[in-house]
């Protein structure tokens, strides 16, 4: 017979598995709660730190934006007590002073740098102004200058009329510091028709100046001594034509083609002018440069007149082309 305890447990449905295995979390320590707590605050001090650096950010933008005058009472800064000027041109301080204005006591976190900037730029000669504080005192202006290339005549009514520059990109501007030299040796500009400006003062820039601008430069470099004989441009014809002509001292009309290599144009008024030294003088009238392999001209007098004033051997053709070491 066997004995109770093994009966027991060989009775059915009981077993090891069937033992209840629930076990009660332990219970968390008071040093737990207080790194918990500890994370907790630290995450909250961080957020709220962020927040207010991002409004203090975008309220001080928005002052700087709308009002000025109260951030300069808010930071301190010293009233300007110098304005230095860099220029590539003939601008001064003085002049670049005059154009700004600033108030009297005005200090550098009160000034509207952009406002200041278009006082200078509104004026036809400065192409680029760049404005920059200097702390605690110094206002630093930093002009890049128009370059004039021609002269023009405009009129203001009654009869009068005064004298403008043209620049390369066609600005037409009232020049102030140049020297008078430079100025006399500048070209009159014709066959353009000024017409003011619409979004402000002043006239709006001169089609074509830049193809202007590269023969002018061209003759002025390669040959000075043809330069310093030109009078008058006129673009009466680049539009129909694609011409530009040329009054000099010697020769009233020279016809450049902008469709031709300038300084081959050159070179062969060069040559057709050299050549025409044995008539008498003044005898050339019109040099046509716009025609590839041959130059027209026109020469003053009769048949019979220019028959007896030409030698026999005045060349026709030039022996070779010239290189820019012969102009």
């Amino acid at each position: 017979m066997k004995p109770a305890v093994e009966k027991s447990l060989e009775s059915p449905g009981r077993s090891w598995r069937t033992i209840r295995q629930e076990v009660s979390a332990p219970a968390m320590s008071r040093h737990g709660h207080r790194r918990r707590l500890l994370a907790w605050t630290k995450v909250g001090t961080l957020v709220v730190l962020l927040g207010a650096g991002a409004w203090g950010g975008y309220q001080l933008f928005h002052t700087w934006s709308t009002d000025r005058a109260a951030l300069a009472s808010a930071v301190h800064s010293e009233p300007v007590k110098e304005i230095v000027v860099l220029t590539d041109g003939v601008l001064t301080q003085k002049w670049t002073a005059g154009m700004l204005n600033l108030p009297k006591g005005a200090s550098l976190m009160a000034l509207d740098l952009r406002a200041l900037r278009n006082k200078l730029t509104v004026f036809g000669q400065v192409r680029v102004a760049v404005l920059t504080s200097s702390f605690p005192d110094t206002l630093v202006v930093t002009l890049q200058e128009r370059t004039p290339v021609a002269r023009i005549q405009a009129s203001e009514g009654f009869g009068q009329t005064r004298q403008l520059l043209v620049s390369k990109d066609g600005t037409v501007y009232e020049g102030i510091g140049y020297d008078r030299t430079l100025l006399a040796s500048l070209p009159w500009l014709d066959g353009v028709r000024l017409v003011r400006a619409k979004d402000g003062p002043g006239f709006a820039p001169i089609a074509g100046m830049e193809e202007v601008s590269a023969l002018l430069t061209t003759a002025q470099l390669q040959a000075p001594h043809l330069y310093r004989s030109w009078m008058v441009v006129s673009l009466e014809r680049l539009e129909s034509a694609d011409e530009i002509l040329v009054k000099a001292q010697d020769v009233p009309r020279i016809v450049f083609s902008r469709k031709r290599d300038y300084f081959k144009q050159v070179a062969q008024l060069d040559y057709v002018i050299d050549a025409s030294h044995v008539l008498p003088e003044p005898n050339l009238q019109s040099v046509n440069l716009t025609f590839e392999g041959q130059v027209p001209v026109r020469l003053q007098g009769t048949p019979e007149e220019l028959a007896n004033a030409i030698h026999p051997e005045f060349p026709i053709q030039p022996p070779s082309r010239k290189t820019k070491r012969d102009l």
